[in-house]
């Protein structure tokens, strides 16, 4: 029996998502929906009964703005990995940084800013060796173990400077970098082996790092990262009140850098395996930064017994949340241990300017 001429509605389809009548003509599709409004949403289609009044029109239209808002809502849930494209006066090229978006980033106004610097291992051109900087730290655990944790973060990457001849450089491969499955997640590292008993002998730390810094670490792009976590606060709703700079090895200089030059731009400052120059403490002390540093005391490559000389002024001059902790246990990398835990977020999250 031929259906009654019904009033049309404008189409509504976003995204795979749609309302549509059915049709005579298409005997297959509209088998027992004569009387029926299909939504579509994605792969699926949702028969609903209508009459032929304009109250139960509106109620459609409703429905579907409903429906649509949901599935929109549904794929903004999701996390993002994103690159920001900027051009590096250092070295006259330009270069990417990940940025890391939560899933339910759409839900809040204004986010935490998490800067990230890596340690030496994870240096690259900016391109198509910006991977590398999502295998280790927060941009690991956010992205490839898929935590839920609520910051946008900033990766950044140094550039090589001539350093592709050193072993652990050499030898690694993009192949092997972590990646984000699409069901479960990978295992994690195994720590790195170690037989050095511990001690907790002291030494100074001026005798592993110059006031300057390094020529080729941090230090040398600070001027981009301060740029970079404008950038993010303007575009990404980053809070001004919350940034926070966190790093690993010569990542952990850097942040005793930044911290030192950039006092009054981070809420708190989480240096991991990597010490402090003990002139770069009096500003730090002087914008009373909270602090969290860690150290291994198994490590060898930045040895624990440098960085009391630092943590010990810092500690006298500041009234600020100053923390030390030695994870004895463990060699140089103590990072693996401190980001797949809680702690150091949720410390983080408590400090604001």
């Amino acid at each position: 029996m031929a259906r009654s001429a019904i009033p049309p509605i404008p189409a509504a389809r976003t995204a795979g998502f749609g309302v549509s009548w059915g049709s005579a003509n298409d005997p297959q599709r509209t088998a027992g929906l004569a009387h029926c409004v299909v939504v579509e949403a994605g792969s699926h289609e949702f028969p609903i009964p209508h009459e032929k009044s304009w109250f139960n029109m509106k109620y459609l239209k409703l429905l579907a703005i409903l429906l649509l808002s949901s599935f929109t809502a549904m794929a903004q849930a999701e996390p993002q990995l994103l690159r920001e494209s900027y051009f590096s006066d250092i070295v006259g090229e330009e270069r990417d940084y990940f940025v890391y978006l939560p899933g339910n980033f759409s839900a809040r106004d204004e986010w935490p800013v998490l800067l990230f610097l890596h340690g030496d291992g994870e240096r690259g051109n900016g391109k198509d060796e910006l991977d590398f900087v999502r295998a280790q730290g927060p941009l690991y655990e956010a992205w490839v173990q898929k935590r839920d944790l609520p910051f946008v973060i900033i990766g950044p990457q140094l550039p090589m400077y001539g350093r592709d001849d050193v072993s652990y450089i050499k030898s690694r491969r993009i192949e092997n970098i972590p990646k984000r499955l699409a069901e479960g997640v990978p295992p994690r590292p195994e720590k790195f082996p170690s037989t050095r008993p511990m001690n907790g002998s002291q030494s100074k730390s001026s005798d592993l790092i110059s006031v300057e810094g390094y020529p080729e670490g941090w230090n040398t792009h600070d001027g981009e990262l301060v740029g970079m976590v404008d950038t993010i606060i303007e575009k990404y709703r980053g809070d001004s009140e919350r940034v926070y700079v966190t790093g690993l090895s010569d990542g952990g200089f850097g942040v005793w850098w930044m911290a030192s030059k950039y006092p009054t731009r981070f809420a708190a400052a989480n240096p991991i395996v990597g010490l402090a120059h003990p002139d770069w403490i009096d500003s730090i002390a002087a914008a009373d930064i909270p602090v969290w540093c860690f150290a291994g005391g198994r490590d060898q490559v930045v040895p624990v017994s440098m960085f009391y000389e630092g943590m010990n002024k810092l500690e006298a001059l500041s009234s600020a949340d100053v923390r030390f902790t030695v994870e004895e246990d463990m060699g140089h990398d103590v990072w693996t241990r401190v980001y797949a835990g809680e702690d150091v977020y949720r410390w983080m999250l408590s400090k604001s300017k």
